[in-house]
């Protein structure tokens, strides 16, 4: 078996974290304090699944795309 040489690929650029945005810190920020009981109990959900092996077989690209196909239905 023989191994074709590839060519080197130049590193991608890095995506900008969301705190680069802060256009829309002001949602985020209101987001945040209005579901902030909601989303530590997701948290505290998350963490005990993983602590016992439970995990999701679907990629973030499936779970984007159910979000679209659910939110442009509406």
């Amino acid at each position: 078996m023989t191994s074709k040489a590839t060519k080197p690929r130049p590193p991608r650029a890095a995506v900008p974290a969301v705190e680069v945005d802060e256009r829309y810190q002001a949602e985020v920020d209101g987001f945040v304090s209005r579901n902030r009981d909601e989303l530590n109990a997701s948290i505290r959900r998350s963490r005990e699944e993983v602590g016992n092996g439970v995990q999701a077989a679907r990629t973030i690209d499936e779970i984007i795309a159910d979000g679209l196909r659910r939110h442009s239905a509406s």
